[in-house]
């Protein structure tokens, strides 16, 4: 009596097929959840690189002679604009005046919210990261 395989490999296919699509159905929100996650995060790293160059070219600014706390803000706010950061406070100890000694730590810092600086509405890291905060100091001239 002739047995024909096929039926049984036809069979074992089928339930093979079911069982990738269960395994899809189970771990593709943990997929999507890993790769916006890793967005965000990426999104987060970005902008802190972005407030740390208006604070490097607010302090750069600062350090000059002749330079006040209104024209270093004013530098660091250009490059916040140009970048798009909304919501940006740029704060400078101590104040900048004319008549600063040689040699005085001038501090810049910038901070922004991350959920409105996102592409995307904060899913993940929104909910952990509220500010960025980016410090630079450099030496009067």
């Amino acid at each position: 009596m002739f047995t024909s395989s096929w039926g049984l490999l036809h069979r074992a296919n089928r339930s093979r097929n079911g069982t990738a699509a269960v395994e899809l159905a189970v771990c593709l929100p943990f997929l999507m959840i890993i790769s916006i996650g890793s967005i965000e995060a990426t999104n987060a790293i970005f902008l802190t690189q972005r407030l740390t160059s208006a604070a490097y070219e607010g302090a750069r600014t600062a350090i000059t002679p002749g330079q006040t706390t209104a024209g270093a803000t004013a530098a660091a706010n250009s490059v916040i604009t140009q970048f798009g950061i909304s919501g940006a406070t740029v704060s400078i100890t101590p104040t900048v005046t004319t008549s600063m000694t040689t040699g005085t730590q001038i501090t810049v810092k910038v901070t922004a919210p991350f959920s409105s600086n996102s592409y995307m509405q904060p899913f993940i890291v929104g909910k952990v990261i509220n500010n960025l905060t980016a410090t630079v100091v450099m030496l009067h001239q």
